[in-house]
């Protein structure tokens, strides 16, 4: 039976040949196998809703350049333009994002689904690399999900971590109630944490509590062959794109 790292591989391949792109096998990617199969996975997740890609920003030689590291310039290396009946979306890999909460709170998650037109802003701060490299960020108000991906065996402070990234990443959450948003027909995945190493009763008890309090998916066991986000043992929650839902009239109001 071949190890989830060799199915990864095999995925990128398979994403290569699918797309036209030539895969470009270098030792950092081989090091970052975990996130590159999540973020296949949620290609594949789109794909299957209706969503039709496009690769940009392509190699010279026509490889697809992953970004596993979040001190690269996004300008430089490949993503995913995804097209819906409704809207266009791009799948980015290791984007900053400057949160509402404070300008000075800033993040990289692994994956972020970002609306086509969303602009990748640079500046220069004295305290990032000494003012030597641009600091590339979107403004959280320009999320739509981001996403985590962990190749670990899942353990409590890991799963309640992902709590900073919901609230700090998407300024949508502080406007929206799960119901706004939450839809079995949703064209999105809610934001996830994708972790690699397979849970304990006590630990789907408490993921089951975290998804009951927010909007999000904690996914385990990925090494174990979690990667059909749409199986029938899949267990995720869909959404509507909160960046196109209306901030809805309360009774309260």
């Amino acid at each position: 039976m071949p190890s989830w790292n060799e199915n990864v591989l095999k995925a990128m391949e398979a994403f290569a040949k699918d797309f036209g792109a030539l895969y470009s096998k270098r030792e950092r990617e081989l090091a970052a196998y975990f996130e590159i199969g999540c973020f296949l996975s949620l290609v594949e997740f789109y794909e299957r809703s209706g969503f039709s890609g496009r690769l940009q920003n392509l190699a010279r030689d026509g490889s697809y350049r992953y970004l596993t590291t979040p001190n690269g310039n996004p300008d430089n290396f490949s993503f995913l333009l995804l097209s819906g009946a409704v809207e266009q979306i791009e799948l980015r890999q290791q984007v900053r994002i400057v949160s509402h909460i404070g300008d000075d709170i800033a993040f990289t998650p692994d994956i972020v689904a970002l609306p086509c037109n969303a602009r990748i802003s640079k500046r220069t701060d004295a305290d990032y690399a000494n003012g030597k490299r641009s600091f590339f960020y979107v403004p959280s108000s320009e999320v739509i999900a981001a996403h985590e991906c962990k190749s670990l065996v899942p353990f409590p402070e890991l799963l309640v971590s992902f709590i900073g990234t919901f609230v700090a990443g998407h300024a949508w959450a502080e406007r929206l109630e799960a119901s706004d948003i939450l839809d079995p027909e949703g064209a999105h995945l809610a934001p996830c944490l994708f972790i690699g190493g397979t849970a304990s009763a006590l630990h789907l008890k408490m993921i089951k509590g975290l998804k009951n309090a927010y909007p999000m998916n904690i996914v385990v066991g990925m090494h174990s062959g979690t990667w059909d986000l749409l199986g029938k043992n899949a267990d995720i929650r869909r959404m509507k794109n909160p960046l196109r839902v209306e901030n809805p009239l309360r009774e309260s109001q």
